[in-house]
């Protein structure tokens, strides 16, 4: 049984699927002619697994500074747009958030996980209907876009090593806010520098101050 079939088999109630199907394509594409190699293999040695829960730094020096790959990244990737490089790493099963940017974001996946995933169309006002949610595997090495248009949060592991993600987005995504937030709908779930965020009600976040929009099952992935 592959890894998908296993997801598939063990979460009956959570659409599964994986990032080269089809039903990918409204979230994102995956992008098969970029040499990920020496940032997965950086990743790995910079990235050092906490002792439970995630970890994300929005750039870490040690991938910026692998020799080309910032370049390689910031032409082929981003069209020479701003960049940074970061990683988001650690333990995680549950869903929790699921937040968006105004620009795509670019992964590289230094583990087997599994995304999950909804399009901003199907936002209700902030609120979310957690049916709307899909799960993606992305198997380790595989470099994928994922819209500005699709909700997305810290991915789930599939095996209990956790995972390592390495997150592209424009310099400053991510980082905190040096402004009031503005007072409009879609500013009370404007969470940190181009990062719109809601939560499960029973998201740890929400006792941090995060809108609790996502209403239904906050869906665990099991492996």
């Amino acid at each position: 049984m592959t890894m998908l079939e296993t997801l598939r088999e063990k979460n009956p109630g959570l659409p599964f699927y994986s990032v080269f199907d089809a039903e990918f394509r409204p979230f994102g594409k995956v992008i098969e002619d970029f040499d990920a190699a020496a940032l997965i293999a950086a990743c790995e040695k910079a990235a050092v697994m906490p002792e439970k829960g995630v970890s994300y730094v929005p750039d870490m020096p040690a991938l910026e500074a692998v020799e080309g790959a910032f370049d390689a990244v910031k032409l082929q990737l981003r069209g020479e747009g701003h960049t940074q490089i970061g990683v988001c790493w650690g333990y995680n099963s549950t869903m929790q958030c699921m937040e968006y940017h105004r620009a795509s974001e670019h992964n590289i996946a230094v583990s087997d996980c599994v995304l999950l995933l909804a399009a901003q169309q199907d936002l209700e006002g902030n609120d979310l209907p957690a049916g709307k949610v899909k799960a993606f595997y992305c198997p380790k090495g595989t470099t994928i876009e994922v819209y500005a248009t699709s909700m997305h949060y810290a991915p789930c592991q599939v095996s209990d090593d956790g995972f390592r993600f390495i997150v592209i987005l424009p310099r400053g995504t991510n980082h905190d806010l040096t402004c009031e937030k503005p007072d409009t709908k879609e500013g009370k779930i404007l969470w940190a520098v181009d990062k719109w965020l809601i939560a499960h009600p029973d998201a740890p976040e929400v006792a941090q101050g995060a809108y609790p929009g996502i209403q239904g099952e906050n869906y665990v992935v099991k492996y």
